[in-house]
């Protein structure tokens, strides 16, 4: 079969050798290494994190960002099977495109919303919307009842609600996403054994999860350990990103240079304060931890840094917030995971079932449409033969196939029998040479004149 194509169609062969050239040149004939063209390189590592961090940043302009679902779904297929770079940024953009095209509310994000009114249907669907539900169970918690009628029953009043929650939640968003930077900065400024990746601290946070997590609590714990030096490099790269931060970064400038020594502060954290003792009680060994005493410099050091981590702390709980709570966050999270599965995760057999099993919902014609239920002549030829496969068992006879599908094909009392009947085994050939061709039956080899089944609906 190759070698009718090979002179039309260029072919290539990629062997992946798990071993040395030369044990593999051993295995191979002197007649099969004279036709080879061997050529020796590594995989490109595609460091899609990077594009992905790229692409959901924190900016002013952006208006909705990819959920958490839709997210793992994207990355989780790149892990699965290894595309190009191409290839990734393609579902990003099919995802984009996706908000816009398959999301009637994404017109809320329009510029112009701020300047007149909307159809009556679009205040109906925000009004459908979980976030709507909660945001008015809120108002009737706070015994705002006055406020959760008017967005009931008034649509200028429900507009201008949606513009400043739309505005509120891109602000909210921006906020939690710069937190989820600056956390991934501080690890990799840490150095910590266990970190995870930007795009999974990107998940955890849009899901509500990463403010509590160990991700948090890790990074806050190994900054009450770092000595001044690494504080302050710290201290350098946040800058005045967060609240304070400036002025305590000023503080340990200040405080390492009134010490005039060249070996760095340690606060009451460090383990290099702590010393393991050894105890004999009634001819039993017991340890115990022992905390030297600390200089003055060090308990002021320790001081400052106990105020880093309460602000730390501080900024994450406030920043690391559930978007899941937010006033039309499906609006601004577009979590819809359908469409990029059926364009991205195609289901090539399921397809071909259903387009052999209903051809209607495929060719749309009214002679499909007409015979929808059971078997009928103006059916392809193929999915008549096709049903009657699925009728039978694990092994057909040919014989009783053809009788089956001459009875739905065959006219009765035709002019010229032998014609019709050259006409219809013309048609049943021409289907039985399909279902070989999609290999769901083959020659038995028990009976030479039965048909074995490969393929079972569903299976």
């Amino acid at each position: 079969m190759r070698s009718l194509w090979k002179d039309r169609i260029p072919f290539v062969f990629l062997f992946a050798i798990k071993t040395s050239v030369e044990l593999f040149q051993e295995k191979l004939s002197q007649t099969t290494i004279q036709h080879l063209q061997g050529a020796q390189f590594e995989v490109a590592h595609l460091d899609i994190h990077s594009i992905f961090q790229a692409t959901m940043a924190p900016n002013s302009r952006r208006s909705f960002w990819l959920g958490p679902g839709l997210s793992n779904l994207i990355l989780q297929a790149q892990q699965d099977s290894i595309q190009s770079i191409a290839s990734f940024t393609r579902s990003l953009q099919y995802a984009h495109m996706t908000f816009f095209f398959a999301n009637p509310l994404s017109i809320l994000l329009a510029d112009s919303i701020a300047t007149g009114p909307l159809q009556d249907e679009i205040y109906e669907c925000v009004r459908n919307l979980e976030s709507f539900r909660l945001y008015a169970e809120r108002l009737l918690e706070q015994d705002n009842v006055d406020k959760a009628r008017r967005i009931l029953n008034d649509n200028t009043f429900l507009h201008a609600e949606v513009i400043k929650g739309i505005r509120r939640g891109k602000e909210t968003l921006n906020t939690l996403i710069g937190a989820v930077e600056r956390l991934r900065s501080m690890q990799a400024n840490l150095g910590l054994k266990t970190t995870e990746s930007w795009s999974a601290l990107y998940i955890k946070a849009l899901v509500g999860e990463l403010q509590d997590s160990a991700s948090v609590r890790d990074t806050l714990l190994a900054i009450r350990k770092l000595p001044s030096d690494a504080m302050a490099s710290l201290l350098d790269s946040l800058g005045d990103s967060i609240p304070e931060m400036a002025t305590l970064n000023e503080e340990l400038r200040t405080m390492v240079s009134t010490t005039g020594g060249t070996v760095p502060l340690r606060s009451e954290h460090d383990t290099k304060h702590e010393s393991l003792r050894t105890t004999v009680v009634a001819q039993k060994v017991e340890l115990s931890k022992h905390s030297s005493s600390l200089s003055k410099q060090d308990l002021v050091y320790s001081k400052l840094v106990n105020r880093v981590n309460d602000v730390l702390r501080d900024y994450f709980h406030q920043s690391l917030v559930n978007p899941q709570e937010l006033f039309l966050r499906e609006v601004l999270i577009f979590d819809l995971k359908s469409p990029h599965r059926e364009v991205f995760m195609p289901k090539p057999r399921y397809a071909i079932e259903r387009a052999l099993t209903s051809p209607r919902d495929y060719l749309g014609c009214d002679c499909c449409t007409g015979a929808e239920y059971g078997l009928s002549a103006t059916h392809p030829a193929t999915s008549v033969l096709y049903q009657l496969y699925l009728e039978s068992g694990a092994i057909v006879n040919i014989s009783d196939l053809w009788s089956a599908f001459y009875t739905i094909f065959g006219t009765e009392n035709a002019d010229d029998e032998d014609a019709e009947q050259e006409r219809v085994l013309a048609l049943f050939s021409r289907a039985l040479a399909e279902l070989k061709y999609m290999g769901m039956v083959k020659s038995s080899r028990k009976k030479a004149d039965h048909l074995a089944k490969v393929l079972w609906n569903g299976l």
